[in-house]
């Protein structure tokens, strides 16, 4: 029999497992990767064999399909035979944290592989961030200028060998080098002067396998914020092992901040380190932890005398990860501490929230990308995404492959990293043509411009999307389900009206929506302004209700009355959060997306809502603003008004979804940013299981912009034109 296997089948030590099992079985034929799956011949009994594969297959394998077919003849033996080029198909493998096996010789003394940062085996390793192009043969990875050594080459090709067909395997003989380069560019030293440096407080610029990191101690925040210009944005700290990850936090989940993705697990900080970690984190509740997941960061930690270092993107801000030597050395910090193997593919860090034991993805980047989702159909379409969190989604062969994360695209590398990756992405899935292109409605879009482009490249039909209609699309998709009523609350989408939505009750198919009910819409004073200045609503929602406004006078306030009138409007929860937010002294100014309202939330969490403010209903909008004003002029402790105001809006959106479900029959789900906060939620999720009805959550599909082209693809899937 032929046997042509699919999945996650290149990369893993499929093929060895392979070899192994026909040999116990003392079967006749051969194994070789073809374009990206596996072919398997044998003269035995093709269901005992693959019974026996399954059970053995190795950890990061996964079967997806398998064809069979009759085949003539096999020659004596069984071999594992050259890689064959064919249409690519494959699921590509992830990227995957260093395994206990690799992890206890990298701390062998006896070992050959001693310290050696680059250490991995079938079962670990760089995979995706280091791939060309399929077949997953060394020759199409960054690996193939480091030719192997005598000793390596023997336990490649040894079937008993862990490292059988281990296409990224090297050793300290054969494989790249750390070098530290100070800020001229001149090697001054390797892994232990780096780690000197960490240890008297120096901030260094450290290349992992899909980018570079900023890596310092935790007394040196001050320093690097002064210097990366970045006053209070959170940074992600890298943790020794999980017991010092459960002394800074609240851990849980424990399964995924351990596991072989080792994503950044957003956890909330125990009080007795909250001043501790205050500057990590400025003004908010939680914290984002990771473990080691390279042969570096496990060697760092043997060396320096803390357990726990800074560990944040190398970027630009709005950029994407810095990939270069170049781009590194331009940053203007002391030292790099670089490697001398290229980055085949920018893959940053992913990142979790999470709620108990509950998840909600941020960014699906390294350890997920390229992972597939099932799809709807066969149809082969692209969905462009948004402009913040850039991402893109293809499908091919009933398999939805979202990109990792792509920046945002106001910036030009983000936009030429955009389309290097589609055209990656389509050279690896086999893709060459594109049926549709799904893009959102925001004339101003910079993501819309590309997926325009490239519809027009590939002759695709293109098809316009309502923001928040692929947030329930999105939905749809993870819980394989036909309608469902989505609660879309965020901070911003193009409405079909030309407003700015984002505090929406939609009733959505793939093939269309209604907008059932929505927040009440108040003046964006200043449009774009008015977000990253968050006074400016208050200030808005007071004049149109009458009042004197707040934080401006004279002349300022001359001009804002004027321009009220001509602003557009807003029904967005997030935009609302952030005013409520500067209306209590939280957070006056926005230095990166989402601070407001994230910092709004340790108020929440700390708050009692025990008061109901007056939030009504008349048609289809939800009156908010009279509670706003009477949330502004209460004299219950801030955190109370908090917590009591926004579970006030939060239930009143979960009252207008139940009615429409109880018309409709459908589901009720919520997704969009500020379904990342864990009150609001809750506060939804308390009335609808009073009204009688569940919640549905994300789980897999990121709540945020990153999920948007994943909805987009959905809809374009259905289009007929």
């Amino acid at each position: 029999m032929r046997l042509v296997i699919k999945g996650t089948v290149q990369g893993v030590g499929f093929r060895p497992t392979v070899y192994r099992v026909a040999r116990a079985l003392n079967l006749n034929g051969h194994v070789k990767n073809k374009g990206g799956q596996v072919e398997v011949v044998i003269d035995g009994d093709h269901k005992i064999f693959l019974n026996t594969l399954m059970k053995e297959l190795p950890p990061l394998a996964r079967v997806t399909g398998v064809d069979m077919e009759p085949w003539d003849n096999c020659e004596p033996g069984f071999r594992i035979i050259p890689s064959e080029e064919g249409k690519s198909s494959s699921t590509i493998p992830v990227d995957t944290a260093l395994c206990e096996h690799c992890l206890a010789e990298l701390i062998n003394p006896s070992d050959r592989r001693k310290d050696f940062p680059f250490i991995n085996c079938t079962n670990c390793g760089a995979r995706y961030s280091a791939i060309r192009g399929l077949p997953y043969d060394r020759p199409k990875t960054t690996m193939a200028p480091f030719p192997m050594c005598e000793r390596c080459s023997e336990e490649y090709h040894d079937p008993s060998d862990r490292r059988f067909h281990a296409q990224t395997t090297s050793c300290p003989d054969c494989g790249p080098r750390y070098t530290l380069h100070a800020g001229d560019g001149r090697v001054v030293g390797g892994i232990r002067e780096f780690a000197m440096l960490l240890d008297r407080g120096d901030i260094v610029v450290a290349k992992s396998w899909g980018g570079m990191h900023i890596v310092c101690r935790l007394e040196s925040i001050p320093e690097l914020r002064k210097r990366y210009g970045r006053p209070e944005k959170p940074f992600a700290l890298m943790v020794k092992d999980l017991e010092t990850a459960r002394k800074y936090a609240h851990v849980t989940r424990e399964d995924l901040l351990t596991g072989p993705r080792r994503p950044i697990m957003i956890y909330p900080v125990r009080e007795e380190y909250g001043r501790t970690l205050e500057y990590v984190a400025p003004g908010l509740p939680n914290v984002g932890i990771m473990m080691p997941y390279t042969g570096l960061h496990h060697l760092v930690f043997e060396l320096i005398s803390v357990d726990v270092l800074v560990m944040t993107s190398a970027n630009i801000p709005g950029e994407p990860m810095i990939i270069s030597h170049e781009n590194a050395l331009g940053l203007d910090f002391d030292h790099y501490l670089l490697h001398n193997r290229e980055i085949a593919r920018r893959i940053d860090d992913s990142l979790i929230r999470v709620h108990g034991d509950d998840i909600a993805p941020i960014r699906r980047s390294r350890g997920y990308v390229p992972e597939y989702l099932s799809f709807v159909n066969d149809r082969q379409v692209l969905g462009s995404g948004a402009d913040e969190s850039g991402c893109v989604a293809l499908s091919v062969n009933g398999k939805l492959y979202p990109s990792q994360y792509l920046g945002d695209l106001e910036s030009y590398e983000a936009s030429v990293f955009y389309g290097k990756t589609v055209v990656h992405l389509m050279e690896l899935l086999g893709i060459e043509e594109i049926g549709a292109v799904a893009v959102d409605l925001h004339p101003g879009y910079r993501s819309r411009k590309l997926g325009l482009e490239l519809a027009e490249r590939y002759d695709s039909e293109v098809v316009e999307v309502q923001h928040h209609w692929a947030h329930g699309a999105s939905l749809l998709l993870e819980h394989g389900l036909e309608e469902i009523v989505c609660i879309a609350v965020d901070g911003t989408g193009y409405g079909d009206d030309g407003s700015s939505w984002g505090g929406e009750v939609l009733h959505c198919t793939a093939v269309g929506y209604e907008r059932t009910a929505h927040l009440e819409p108040f003046p964006l004073l200043g449009g774009e302004k008015a977000v990253k200045d968050p006074r400016r609503s208050v200030y808005a929602i007071q004049r149109v209700k009458g009042l004197e406004g707040s934080f401006f006078t004279g002349s300022t306030a001359d001009i804002f009355d004027k321009l009220i009138p001509k602003s557009m409007t807003t029904t967005s929860f997030g935009r609302l959060l952030d005013a409520v937010s500067a209306a209590l002294g939280v957070c006056h100014e926005r230095t990166y997306e989402g601070e407001p309202a994230m910092k709004l939330e340790r108020l929440q969490i700390r708050g009692k809502s025990n008061h109901t403010y007056h939030i009504r209903r008349k048609g289809d909008t939800i009156y908010t603003l009279d509670g706003f004003l009477e949330m502004l002029n209460d004299r219950a402790p801030e955190e109370d008004r908090a917590a009591s105001y926004t579970a006030s809006v939060a239930r009143a959106l979960a009252e207008a979804a139940a009615e429409v479900a109880e018309q409709t029959g459908s589901p009720i789900g919520i997704s969009g940013g500020v379904s990342y906060n864990q009150p609001i939620v809750d506060a939804v999720r308390k009335r609808l299981k009073d009204l009688g009805h569940g919640l549905l959550v994300h789980k897999d599909i990121p709540n945020g912009d990153m999920g948007i082209p994943v909805g987009q693809a959905v809809i374009a899937a259905e289009f007929d034109s």
